[in-house]
């Protein structure tokens, strides 16, 4: 097989089904996006969000700001810092309605301190500390995607793009973009059955009158945040697994990050 003259007829093909994404990769200077430590917030109005009686672990911030200057996101226009909380004790994977409250998006204008962490706070649940640089990257759709069936890609072709999909073994922590699916690439129609009160941890929730009502609104969603498994940060998501955070689009718009949906994939 001729796998040079098979990558040069794959490449027109999946040249217009790109996406720009900010990547975000290990820092050796300080920077506003980190993962782990301390968030950095407002005095007058931060409150640690809690779940179920106990202080959730604070994940790490975006600077809007720091991102923008890579990549200018239509829907992501505001200013300030992103702050994300997860209930790491009970680890919800986000199919059940029922999972809101264990996660938390909160947006600080004009921080000026960095948070104490509750007295209540298991220390287990500190991340390490790791600053994290925003990287423009271009980022293709998994190949599993109903796009990729569209190119009519010979067997060859697929294989390779395969490959391309899931060659790349840094950590793949982004903003934006399209995901890197551990077990299903239908992601934004999940966000939107389970926070309208979806169950879709089965079949019956998809197929049910409701879903199909929805359905049309799963392509308000956006990748707010995608956190890889990081073995730097002693981070494991079950088994190798990835969280993504969701935001709709026009929430965004108005920096409303409130009703965020999280999903954890693993394998």
């Amino acid at each position: 097989m001729d796998w040079d003259k098979v990558r040069q007829d794959l490449e027109p093909k999946i040249v217009d089904i790109g996406k720009p994404a900010v990547r975000l990769r290990s820092s050796e200077s300080k920077t506003r996006c980190k993962f782990g430590g301390a968030p950095f917030v407002n005095s007058s109005n931060f409150v640690w969000p809690y779940s179920d009686g106990k202080p959730m672990a604070f994940l790490g911030q975006i600077d809007l700001e720091e991102i923008a200057e890579v990549h200018k996101y239509e829907w992501l226009n505001g200013k300030g810092l992103l702050l994300f909380f997860y209930d790491v004790e009970t680890m919800p994977w986000g199919f059940d309605p029922k999972d809101k409250g264990k996660w938390s998006v909160l947006l600080q204008n004009l921080p000026d301190c960095y948070a104490r962490f509750p007295g209540d706070l298991d220390t287990g649940h500190i991340l390490k500390e790791k600053y994290l640089k925003p990287t423009l990257v271009s980022l293709y759709p998994n190949y599993d995607d109903p796009s990729i069936e569209n190119l009519n890609l010979s067997e060859e072709e697929l294989d390779l793009y395969i490959d391309l999909c899931t060659a790349n073994e840094e950590c793949q922590h982004q903003v934006g973009g399209f995901p890197s699916p551990v077990q299903g690439n239908y992601m934004e129609l999940e966000s939107q059955l389970a926070s309208n009160g979806v169950y879709v941890g089965d079949s019956k929730g998809y197929a049910s009158e409701k879903a199909k009502k929805l359905e049309s609104g799963s392509s308000d969603w956006r990748l707010l945040l995608q956190f890889d498994s990081d073995e730097d940060l002693d981070v494991m998501w079950g088994d190798c697994g990835m969280i993504y955070f969701w935001v709709q689009r026009q929430k965004s718009l108005k920096n409303e990050f409130g009703n965020c949906w999280l999903i954890l994939q693993c394998c």
